[in-house]
């Protein structure tokens, strides 16, 4: 069938609220329709939908989301608490919605529910790094709309869009969303600051509780104080763009995971990180968690604690004139030929969690993931080691409080 114009669909979100009485109303608006512009890609590959997207304001000043009836309504808090004139980070708020799309499928925040949150993560910055700005908008913001586009034009403008992102970005050695340790830096705080930007989201969030079914209630009594906008219908040219992205994004976890990859769908919506396997996928084929590669990586970690240390220690003492520089201790080395797992530092100033992974500092007393309890290992070391090793690690003695 050839079409003149571009055909119309049925948008993913159907309706946009924004509180009429704040300041900035038209920019609450723009930032809305912006975080469901990012995640339609995500969306549309597990066929989601959501009735209406809203600003709201509550009275706690943690509370940052809220999913009303799986994707019924998604409640996104833009504001400061203390100064609505002024709009939090953009990429806080959208990570906050990629929470609440989790709620679609999952209520609790268990372990399906964060390996979900992690592969809508993971789809959003795979996104940024082709060079998806949104619907509609290229570059510096050239709409597409207009008269119909074949879709080969539509996918070499996707891959061109991600080759000068890869251009622009290359040898950052940054990855979205974090960095790395410079000499200098307190490497704690850095490994803190992701945990507690993620525990400070899920904290924020209201659904699937009883709290949240009373907030719910109380935004369904303040329809006098919101403005309603309809979703405009997406044009053909839109949706094969996003569709373009998505294929871009399924190509490269294709390459990355051979031929068992799973691409995610309405059934299976966390793909290769879903708990669950689908019919015929065996669990052998999910990539095995490198164990030795998260010790090396937390023992890294905690060497350049150590040197970062021995460093504001010079800076210090070259301020005094009677003060000599420490010589700094040579780099330890751990061969694992000769020892497959490297033994704990008995004053390690991290702890990896066995359920998730993730690195933490030592002083957290749960993940700062999937809030998993510190292991007692941990609990007020005296740093004295045992004289028995076990499965080659360090047992070091608890002193009871």
């Amino acid at each position: 069938m050839t079409l003149t114009r571009p055909s119309e669909l049925d948008p993913l979100v159907d309706e946009f609220q924004h509180l009429s009485e704040k300041s900035r109303p038209r920019d609450a608006l723009q930032m809305l329709q912006k975080i469901a512009s990012m995640v339609k890609p995500i969306m549309r590959q597990r066929n989601w939908r959501v009735g209406v997207l809203t600003e709201f304001y509550p009275h706690e000043a943690n509370l940052l989301g809220l999913n009303i009836n799986r994707g019924e309504k998604i409640c996104l808090r833009l504001r400061y608490p203390g100064d609505d004139s002024q709009f939090l980070p953009f990429e806080n708020v959208l990570d906050t919605m990629l929470h609440e799309l989790c709620h679609i499928v999952h209520g609790p925040h268990d372990q399906a529910f964060h390996a979900l949150w992690d592969k809508l993560r993971d789809e959003h910055e795979a996104l940024l790094r082709k060079g998806y700005t949104g619907e509609g908008f290229q570059g510096k913001g050239n709409r597409l709309g207009g008269r119909r586009i074949p879709m080969t034009e539509i996918r070499r403008q996707a891959r061109a869009a991600a080759e000068r992102r890869r251009d622009l970005t290359r040898g950052s050695g940054q990855r979205l969303g974090g960095q790395g340790i410079i000499r200098g830096q307190n490497a704690r705080e850095i490994i803190a600051a992701a945990a507690e930007k993620r525990l400070r989201i899920e904290r924020g969030c209201a659904s699937a509780t009883d709290h949240g079914a009373k907030v719910a209630q109380e935004e369904a009594t303040k329809k006098d104080k919101v403005t309603t906008t309809k979703a405009q219908l997406e044009d053909e040219n839109d949706a094969a763009l996003m569709q373009a992205f998505i294929d871009l994004i399924q190509e490269e976890e294709s390459q990355a995971f051979g031929k068992d990859y799973i691409p995610p769908s309405q059934e299976n919506p966390a793909g290769m990180r879903g708990l669950s396997s689908p019919p015929g996928l065996r669990t052998s084929m999910l990539p095995p968690v490198d164990v030795r590669a998260l010790r090396d990586q937390q023992m890294e970690i905690e060497r350049q604690l150590h040197e970062n240390k021995q460093l504001e220690a010079q800076q210090l003492n070259t301020t005094k004139p009677s003060a000599k520089t420490p010589t700094p201790k040579p780099r330890p080395e751990y061969n694992h030929e000769h020892e497959p797992e490297p033994k704990r530092d008995p004053q390690a100033e991290t702890w990896t969690c066995e359920i998730c992974t993730l690195i933490n500092p030592l002083q957290h007393l749960m993940c700062g993931a999937c809030e998993t309890e510190r292991p007692a290992l941990y609990s007020q070391l005296d740093h004295t080691p045992a004289t028995e090793p076990a499965q080659g690690h360090a047992i070091l003695k608890i002193k009871k409080p």
